[in-house]
């Protein structure tokens, strides 16, 4: 990021999603224009985006929200791995630039409302703020099942790595364990693409929601500032 400049804020984001008793805390910045070595540059060191929105957690006396990759090239399914991605053999995906689509934020709602049990409807510009304004390079991968669109993906695609920023699923087809199936279809999408690192943002420790990204190896996590093997015992 050589030549660039950014003023970074600190900002209370409410109670932390992952530990009852912390609150979040991120330093942060907005861009509508990033270059790919820039951006690789910031999730090299623990940053994450969300919409124009580039963030890294601060948040006081802890330290659990840690970034972690998968080694693309040298990844196996898992047993359980390979039973989902058997199960889910029918399901059709499609590539799409990044725009606004009705289906894709009705989807969205409805996972929100009855998945996550928010209370209050996500209005269009908060959705569109999240997941459509970008200062990258991102896709929409849209999984079908027949013609039923049960499920959509936003991944930043550069040339060396994928970063995988949120997805969203039809309740009704939670059985086919699709958050699952879709790292598995990027992993393969990054393969065909001869890309090494899939980016999974943060994994938190002994957080049950956050434990299928350790499923996924190998992995790397980032400590003290370098990438090291992410090993079993660090669950």
């Amino acid at each position: 990021m050589s030549g660039i400049h950014v003023k970074l804020y600190q900002t209370d984001n409410g109670p932390c999603p992952y530990r009852d008793d912390k609150t979040w805390h991120n330093l942060s910045f907005q861009t509508s224009e990033l270059p790919p070595d820039g951006y690789t540059s910031l999730l090299n060191q623990g940053f994450r985006r969300s919409g124009l929105s580039i963030y890294h957690p601060v948040c006081s006396g802890c330290q659990s929200c840690i970034p972690i990759r998968v080694d693309v090239q040298n990844f196996s399914q898992n047993k359980g791995q390979r039973r989902t991605w058997r199960k889910n053999k029918g399901v059709r995906v499609e590539h799409h630039q990044l725009q606004f689509n009705q289906q894709d934020f009705e989807l969205y709602q409805r996972y929100q409302k009855d998945w996550h049990r928010l209370e209050t409807l996500v209005s269009e510009i908060e959705y569109y703020e999240f997941l459509i304004e970008s200062p990258v390079t991102t896709e929409i991968l849209r999984y079908y099942s027949a013609d039923k669109l049960i499920g959509v993906g936003w991944i930043d695609r550069l040339a060396e790595l994928i970063s995988s920023v949120y997805f969203v699923f039809d309740p009704e087809y939670v059985s086919k364990r699709l958050g699952v199936f879709s790292l598995l279809y990027e992993i393969e999408y990054a393969r065909f693409l001869d890309i090494r690192w899939l980016y999974l943002g943060y994994w938190v420790e002994n957080t049950p929601k956050m434990n299928y990204k350790a499923d996924f190896k190998p992995a790397q996590i980032l400590r003290d500032s370098r990438w090291i093997p992410f090993k079993a015992q660090q669950r």
